[in-house]
């Protein structure tokens, strides 16, 4: 990459050389001469090369710009978007249970408990519990078939799946998820008694709708396994932070598990120092496991929202360095013209101009590849904005503010690339130009 980054800039300064050169190894000496002699700022073609030149440096910076104040725009927004828990001074670690040594869930589930209860013991840690899925983490999650058991049941292969999670006491006090009906789940929800589940409240309304869902009863897993509802939890986004899911299950850990624990503590203290902490409390229990990629929570909303991040930073950069060049760009092709005109300004200042006229020639002239530019760059603009509709999250690709802010300011940098030069011409001496012409 850095090879071909390298050929093309040289490949790039050769050919923006070869164009001029040719243009001046073909140039006609006597129109030459007579050009030269009028001070104008150059024949007709190049004029207008010129002024194509900034015209596509233009549309190109408005199109980038508009990009990546849709990306910016949609990416505060999704930081923004409520994903249900709340992450912050929330620990989590993963242990991994032997089939060996914890073959069945009842051996897991005793795990559990001797686990928290030596959690507890830490003065610094506010609360623990253990689950057995990390949410927005890739591939950490698990999903489950879900049927009512009234009306028609449908075969498995068409049946809804959810996001389940299996979680052991204090799951929704440590994560911060609120109970919003019912219970939360206690000791009696073990193997031997009645399956239990906590849902959603999308999903409560998605699948009993205005009814009352505590106590009503689903049918889970392949095996059509029977479950009460005994309670509703607020909406957690748990496997993309940009979509909602509209069903999330709940159920006990003494009931279903496997052999991979998540371990999650919330507390003020850094990652490391609490780290040291679990992993202490967890030698007690079983002195052979440790604890896999601890980390904050606050890191993996993060990472989940890493490749939108991506695409601002990009876009952003790339729109900055082409507004860059397009100013640059601008305030180089009048200030050429200018300097080329002197003679004529001077002319004109001497035959009555005033600073005002100058200003309004050269800011006229300077401008009008720019409007020209903008109005291309809005059409790109627009067609760049189909492109990121995936990428976008609850912003329009069409969105007018956003574009006529991005028009503005783009115009407004070409208006001070134009006034600078603008402002030098008419300060131009006429006696002086005219001695020098």
């Amino acid at each position: 990459m850095l090879g071909f980054t390298i050929a093309l800039s040289i490949l790039t300064g050769v050919t923006m050389g070869i164009y001029p050169a040719l243009q001046s190894s073909r140039a006609d000496l006597v129109e030459g001469l007579k050009e030269g002699g009028r001070g104008t700022s150059g024949s007709v073609r190049q004029q207008r090369f010129r002024k194509v030149l900034v015209g596509a440096q233009v549309a190109l910076s408005v199109t980038l710009l508009a990009g990546a104040a849709l990306l910016i725009t949609s990416f505060v927004k999704l930081s923004r978007q409520n994903i249900g828990f709340r992450p912050e001074n929330l620990w989590i670690g993963l242990v991994t249970l032997p089939q060996a040594q914890y073959p069945d869930p009842a051996t897991r589930q005793h795990f559990v408990e001797q686990t928290l209860a030596a959690l507890p013991a830490i003065p610094t840690l506010q609360s623990a519990t253990i689950s057995g899925d990390i949410p927005l983490l890739a591939g950490a999650g698990s999903a489950m078939l879900y049927s009512r058991p009234d009306g028609e049941i449908l075969p498995l292969d068409k049946r809804a799946t959810a996001p389940s999670h299996d979680v052991a006491p204090d799951y929704f006090k440590t994560w911060g998820i609120p109970i919003l009906a019912g219970r939360d789940f206690d000791q009696h929800d073990v193997t031997d008694h009645q399956n239990v589940v906590l849902i959603s409240q999308a999903g409560a309304k998605k699948v009993f709708g205005n009814e009352n869902p505590i106590g009503k009863t689903l049918l889970v897993t392949s095996a059509s396994t029977p479950v009460e509802i005994i309670g509703v939890v607020g909406d957690v986004r748990s496997r993309r932070v940009a979509d909602p899911d509209d069903m999330e299950i709940y159920r006990p850990w003494a009931q279903e598990n496997f052999p991979f624990a998540v371990v999650a503590v919330r507390s003020n203290s850094r990652v490391e120092a609490v780290t040291k902490l679990v992993q202490s409390a967890l030698n007690t229990v079983d002195p052979a496991l440790a604890i896999a990629i601890p980390q904050s929570m606050d890191t993996i909303v993060a990472q989940a929202l890493g490749q939108a991040r991506l695409m601002m930073w990009l876009l952003g950069i790339f729109s900055g360095t082409a507004l860059l060049l397009a100013a640059v760009g601008i305030y180089g092709a009048v200030a050429y013209t200018v300097k080329q005109r002197t003679g004529e300004i001077g002319v004109r200042m001497a035959l009555g101009a005033q600073t005002a006229d100058v200003l309004r020639l050269v800011v006229k002239q300077g401008m009008t590849p720019v409007i020209i530019g903008l109005v291309i760059g809005l059409a790109a603009a627009l067609a760049l904005g189909r492109l990121l509709t995936a990428q976008l999250y609850e912003v329009s690709a069409h969105n007018p503010a956003l574009l006529a802010a991005t028009s503005v300011t783009l115009a407004i940098v070409a208006l001070l690339a134009c006034l600078i030069p603008a402002r030098r011409a008419s300060l131009v001496n006429p006696i002086e130009a005219l001695r020098t012409e």
